[in-house]
């Protein structure tokens, strides 16, 4: 429950005290001498900010003023705190600055960090946010019936079953995302696999029919051969084929770094590094890009409507002039032209600035949008570049593993030749890349043993063909395994992803179902409680698009509710906003701006008197009218006037 509210060069107010109580609080006075700008410093002194004005514009203009401040002092609907909230602002070079923000919870201070930190603890002091706040709580002028057929997700939002929502369609991202493996694992179960596994037993049995024959050879050139010799003439023969896959080796590495224009691992790993910083800037700056543009969309469409009703009323004084009418429709004094004319005026500026706010907004939401596709384009390109070194970072790692192998195995090959030509006194150069070749014309023997060895030599390089063949069908295998195991544990996932999918959605439904049945049977009860009388049989909320649905008693069939006459939308309006604030458990405060906007003179003090009724179900409601009715039924008066310095002012009384 709000009970005090301080200004101080705020809009019209230069230094005003204002107190509210328990109850009905009903602000009057003329038009145009502040009213509403007490509803706007509440909001203001909340949140931060007033839904459909700029800042800057809260800030009185009067030569020599560039500060403004606030304070409101409420009691926590939540937990009964007594909290203070101070906001102190200036205007500099027309832009607005927020200088401090002070929060006193039962005179204690507490210490914010922040504007967003300060909204959250307000959050949670008041149980609402902003948005519901200004969608429930608090009711513009002209916009009390816009709940009758309100935006989806504002609802949703209200509802809190957005989160829900949300988690729904992540999930479904999830599944759809995964169902294209299912095809990989089809075809790797039937076919990849058993192919691999064929072609395993198939090398096995090569491996195992070349070691017969080869041992076979080998125990017959035993006889009579010179065991060093031959293991001579073995050692230099592997030496030259070691060295030869070592060059290999070391010629295919370079030439991969040389297509990628790098010199080593280290420089691909700089470069990968590079583009993952890269990646994060570019991340940083699509969120930010991205928020901007949500929040200039929801811009665009505030001044849509700002824009919408302004124009509708601007047309309706417009024809009041051309037909020279000499009162108000809606209140039904006179009307000055002179006064109509200036008003009229004042709306084609404001329509004017209106629209060329839109053009800004438009135009900055156009320039973010091709920034969006931009950076998008970017992060595309560094992701197929980061794809591609981390290929090569893979494959230069297993060329450095290979190397590193070779060379091994050459140092251990030419240790051996070096120990046999020593041996054997062989002045012979182990590093000669011509050693093989001397040592066959040296030992090789003509005839059947000379075929025997080269057969043997043959038989072993096919052999050792064969069994990396094998290795690497082997390792592929054992692959494709794991491969088929991680796709067996997606197809799990996307079945309970599915499956908790159907039940989150099945939950939406059930609980928004009855949420809105519980809500517009409230509304209906509040609705007969503030006209007594049953005039509607039945409120209906459709769970779809939450447009509000009334049965006339006498017809079979629902009507929709902003069809009915204007005293009644209002009245319904209430009736569901009052519903709402009784399920969100905030029953302490409704404020309202105009709720008699464009009622009839018949039927307005009907209205009026019901909507002093309001009071049975919040513990406070603020409510404007410029009619000067309904005071006997306020526990609290508070006249808005113009001073002759042309100062809003406060006269309160009961």
């Amino acid at each position: 429950m709000i009970e005090e509210l301080r200004l101080r060069n705020f809009e019209g107010f230069k230094d005003e005290r204002i107190t509210f109580t328990r109850g009905l609080n009903l602000i009057t006075g003329r038009n145009s001498v502040g009213k509403t700008t007490i509803l706007d410093a509440i909001v203001y002194t909340l949140f931060g900010n007033v839904p459909s004005v700029e800042n800057r514009l809260l800030v009185r203009r009067e030569k020599g003023v560039r500060g403004m401040e606030t304070y409101l002092r409420f009691r926590s609907p939540v937990n009964g705190s007594r909290v203070e909230i101070m906001r102190f602002a200036e205007l500099r070079r027309n832009r607005f600055t927020t200088k401090e923000v002070r929060l006193i919870i039962d005179r204690k201070e507490v210490q914010v960090e922040g504007l967003e930190d300060l909204r959250r603890r307000i959050t949670r002091l008041i149980g609402i946010g902003y948005r519901a706040f200004n969608w429930i709580i608090y009711s513009r002028q002209g916009r009390l019936n816009e709940i009758l057929e309100p935006r989806r997700e504002d609802m949703d939002a209200i509802l809190q079953i957005t989160l829900l929502r949300e988690i729904s369609e992540q999930l479904n991202t999830v599944i759809r995302d995964l169902r294209g493996t299912e095809s990989e694992y089809k075809m790797m179960k039937t076919q990849l696999i058993p192919l691999r596994e064929e072609r395993v037993k198939e090398l096995q049995r090569e491996v195992d029919e070349l070691n017969k024959e080869l041992e076979d050879l080998k125990s017959s050139l035993r006889l009579g051969e010179d065991p060093a010799v031959k293991r001579l003439i073995k050692k230099a023969r592997e030496l030259e084929e070691a060295k030869a896959m070592l060059l290999e080796a070391i010629n295919s590495k370079r030439s991969i770094l040389a297509r990628y224009g790098l010199k080593d691992l280290e420089s691909v790993r700089r470069e990968s590094e590079r583009l993952a910083e890269r990646m994060k800037d570019l991340e940083v700056d699509l969120k930010s890009v991205e928020e901007e543009v949500g929040m200039l969309r929801e811009r665009e469409a505030k001044i849509f409507g700002e824009l919408k009703i302004l124009e509708d009323g601007h047309k309706a004084r417009l024809e009041l002039k051309t037909k020279g009418i000499a009162k108000c429709p809606t209140c039904g004094q006179r009307i000055d032209e002179k006064i109509l004319s200036s008003i009229i005026e004042d709306e084609e500026l404001r329509i004017a600035d209106l629209k060329e706010r839109l053009n800004d907004v438009q135009r900055r939401k156009q320039e973010l949008e091709s920034k969006l596709e931009s950076i998008n384009r970017e992060i595309g390109e560094i992701t197929r570049r980061r794809e591609r070194l981390n290929m090569l970072m893979n494959s230069i790692s297993e060329y450095d593993t290979r190397i590193a192998e070779k060379e091994k195995i050459v140092k251990s090959i030419r240790l051996d030749v070096e120990g046999i030509l020593r041996r054997l006194g062989l002045d012979l150069d182990p590093d000669d890349p011509k050693l093989y070749e001397r040592l066959t014309q040296m030992f090789q023997a003509p005839g059947e043993i000379e075929e025997k060895r080269r057969r043997v030599e043959i038989l072993e390089g096919r052999l050792g063909e064969r069994l990396g063949e094998l290795e690497r069908a082997r390792a592929e295998l054992e692959k494709l395994k794991t491969r088929l195991k991680e796709l067996e544990r997606r197809s799990r996932v996307i079945s309970l992803a599915s499956n908790l999918r159907e039940r989150i959605i099945d939950f939406i439904k059930k609980r928004r179902d009855e949420l809105l049945r519980s809500i517009a049977l409230r509304a209906q009860a509040i609705f007969t409680s503030l006209t007594d009388q049953r005039i509607y049989t039945s409120f209906r909320i459709d769970p779809e698009n939450y447009r509000v649905y009334v049965k006339p008693r006498g017809l079979s069939d629902y009507i929709p509710a902003n069809r009915v006459g204007g005293g009644h939308q209002t009245l319904i309006s209430l009736s569901l906003r009052l519903a709402i604030i009784h399920h969100l458990g905030v029953r302490s405060l409704i404020i309202l701006d105009e709720p008699t906007y464009g009622v009839d003179e018949e039927n307005l003090q009907m209205l009026l008197n019901q909507l002093s009724r309001i009071a049975r179900y919040v513990d406070q409601a603020i409510i404007i009218t410029h009619h000067g009715r309904g005071i006997e039924e306020a526990s609290n008066i508070i006249e808005v006037y113009r001073d002759p310095n042309g100062y809003s002012r406060i006269k309160t009384g009961f």
